[in-house]
């Protein structure tokens, strides 16, 4: 019989009001005189029917909203088969760096037990599954889940000592069952606190949020979560970051466990959450050490006042009876009195969070997806303006530094000096060298400084090739697995920028930015240098025919017939003087004509001095675009043809997972209150 009060007590300490519970205590300390033990048991029998009560009212209440639930089961079981269809287009598999909170794989398999649940038969729902987590070992959710099942009335001690050391040879997680063993794991205790609702709790408690490998799926499983962290311990932005896909479930209840937080810190809390885009279902503050210690101090001295009184305040102060009129409103008691359809819209309501929680990890992948695509275009683009920046400072470097119009100014100045020593008569004397004597005049000092300052900017060209090089396979690297863009990793983009780096039009030459200057150079020995010698024959032979000429004239106007009736035996003056005139008159047009072929040969060399320019600017964009550019451009256009295609595939899994989302909802909001 005592062991029976004793237990009934314990009913009414979890379901009875405060003042109820003041009543019984009153009552439990005057139990040795007989007629309060009478009154006592009468009321501990009020309480039973009371409980009794409770339960048949919720056994025999209206059910049309479990029935409705079931009618709905298929349409949720359906969209559980699609979105775990669609889970892996929008999740990477098992490996990933969030503990697998991100992994298609954790999430199917949570949705195929939901949807292995939601298909079993009605009897096979027996209990709410509530999970416990602390975010750290210095939560309290040791101390939260003892003084929650501890009965402060019973004098039994092996149920306390299995109560608070159940953690013993324990290592990841506990269930705990209405029973009485401790089992592979599981501890079952006759804790009424577990048997206060229509149905069994089932109570899983994890001792902290990482303090196992496989906890994500165990923390998920559950129909509520409640979740327990100290503030002073724990910051906000640390608990965002470390349970943000806890905190954005609407099945869980956020327990702060600081002794001094206040309403206004709780609205703070709120707030910071909401800013994170984390609304849990509910924000309590409970101070379970207080509870713990009331229950300890009561345990310890049942029939003291002070102790009974010691035991309301702080039980009470601690906060900690909340957290069961909370999880009572969570699993839907509040306002309705359904029994056998009850847990069957506890798991539909529970599908239906696994599912947005799913799409909601979904989301956060595609985004992260997107994210990723950004980068590899950013970081193409990065590549990009390094290509730019080089072209921008080389063409500064080779075309200004190196003063092309300097050296074309002084080749053109040297060039002249030759040609105007080239007098006439001298050239006369070396008719047949001239071309050789231009030829290696022009290899002497045509652009013959500015050739070697291209050769010098071309071994500064082949480093910053290297550098470019390097940076490339840098930023290649960047995306090859474990880092956050292992898709963009493509070993045929790698493989065919390496071959770039081998081909034989990689290197860069001392000839590459010279050649222009060579064929110009080539240009001008062949054609205007050809030319000049060309002239300079044609005036040599033209001034002495013009002499042989003005010879043979002067002799026939002496002594032969002219057929301008001058007369035989003209004077020899006058023959001499129009030989002579003729003479000069091809001497003075040879002289002329040579002149002439050496200010061509002058304005031909400056032409092909601007040709010279442009060929250099060209030859050197070409050797940018083709050695020096050559691997970055076409790590550019690889990523960027890459990123195209994903950014394709992640816009159709985004349409998808957006209409997903609004299934959900549809179903969400189709669903009783």
């Amino acid at each position: 019989m005592p062991s029976c009060l004793t237990a009934r007590h314990h009913v009414l300490r979890t379901i009875l009001s405060p003042r109820d519970l003041s009543i019984e205590l009153s009552v439990l300390r005057d139990a040795k005189q007989s007629r309060s033990f009478v009154i006592g048991r009468r009321r501990t029998r009020n309480a039973s029917s009371c409980t009794r009560a409770y339960s048949s009212s919720v056994q025999t209440s209206d059910n049309s909203l479990g029935k409705r639930a079931s009618s709905s089961k298929h349409e949720v079981s359906a969209l559980l088969h699609r979105i775990s269809a669609f889970l892996p287009r929008a999740l990477p598999g098992s490996n990933t760096t969030d503990g697998g909170i991100q992994s298609s794989q954790l999430w199917s398999e949570l949705l195929s037990e939901v949807d292995a649940d939601l298909c079993s038969p009605l009897e096979a729902h027996t209990s709410a599954r509530v999970v416990v987590c602390g975010a750290d070992q210095w939560a309290g959710s040791h101390e939260l889940i003892t003084a929650l099942l501890e009965n402060p009335f019973t004098t039994d001690e092996a149920y306390s000592d299995i109560l608070r050391n159940r953690w013993k040879n324990q290592s990841a997680y506990l269930t705990i069952e209405p029973s009485t063993s401790l089992v592979n794991g599981t501890l079952n205790i006759p804790a009424s606190w577990l048997q206060q609702y229509p149905f069994p709790i089932q109570l899983t408690e994890i001792s902290s949020l990482s303090s196992h490998p496989s906890l994500p799926k165990t923390l998920l499983k559950g129909d509520v979560l409640i979740f327990i962290c100290n503030p002073l311990t724990k910051d906000i932005p640390t608990l965002i970051s470390n349970a943000q896909h806890i905190l954005q479930r609407p099945n869980t209840i956020l327990v702060l466990t600081a002794s001094s937080t206040s309403e206004h810190a709780l609205d703070y809390i709120s707030k910071e959450l909401a800013a994170a885009n984390c609304t849990p279902g509910k924000i309590l503050a409970v101070d379970p050490v207080r509870a713990l210690e009331a229950v300890s101090a009561l345990k310890a001295d049942p029939s003291s006042p002070a102790a009974i009184q010691r035991y309301q305040e702080n039980f009470m102060g601690s906060r900690i009876s909340l957290l069961g009129d909370v999880l009572a409103g969570m699993l839907g008691l509040k306002d309705s009195g359904r029994t056998s359809s009850l847990l069957l819209a506890i798991r539909t309501q529970s599908a239906l969070i696994q599912m947005q929680s799913a799409l909601y990890a979904s989301a956060r992948s595609v985004s992260q997806a997107r994210l990723a695509i950004d980068r590899v275009f950013t970081g193409a683009s990065e590549l990009q303006s390094q290509v730019e920046e080089v072209r921008a400072r080389t063409d500064r470097e080779v075309l200004v530094e190196s003063g092309i119009d300097d050296a074309l100014l002084r080749g053109l100045k040297e060039m002249k000096a030759v040609l105007e020593s080239l007098t006439w008569l001298k050239m006369v004397w070396r008719v047949d060298e001239i071309d050789s004597l231009v030829s290696s005049a022009l290899d002497r000092y045509w652009c013959r400084e500015l050739e070697n300052q291209l050769i010098l900017q071309t071994g500064r060209l082949a480093s910053t090739q290297a550098s470019l090089t390097s940076s490339t396979f840098s930023q290649l690297a960047k995306l090859a697995s474990p880092s956050p863009s292992p898709a963009f990793h493509s070993p045929i983009l790698d493989n065919h920028l390496r071959q770039l780096t081998h081909s034989p039009t990689y290197a860069l030459t001392p000839n590459t930015l010279t050649r222009p200057i060579q064929a110009r150079r080539s240009q001008l020995t062949q054609h205007t240098t050809t030319r000049l010698h060309r002239d300079a024959q044609n005036t040599v032979l033209g001034a002495f025919g013009g002499m042989f000429g003005g010879v043979g004239v002067a002799w026939w106007l002496a002594f032969g017939e002219s057929a301008l009736s001058i007369g035989t035996g003209s004077e020899a003056g006058t023959a001499l003087g129009a030989g002579a005139l003729a003479a000069v008159a091809s001497i003075r047009w040879a002289v002329g004509k040579w002149e002439r072929a050496k200010r061509k040969w002058i304005e031909d060399a400056d032409r092909v001095g601007e040709g010279l320019k442009r060929d250099l600017k060209a030859t050197l964009d070409r050797g940018i675009e083709k050695n020096v550019a050559v691997v970055p451009m076409a790590a550019y256009q690889g990523l960027r043809e890459l990123a195209g295609k994903q950014q394709e595939g992640i816009d159709v899994v985004r349409s998808d997972l957006i209409s997903m989302q609004a299934d959900v909802e549809a179903l969400e909001t189709a669903r009783p209150s």
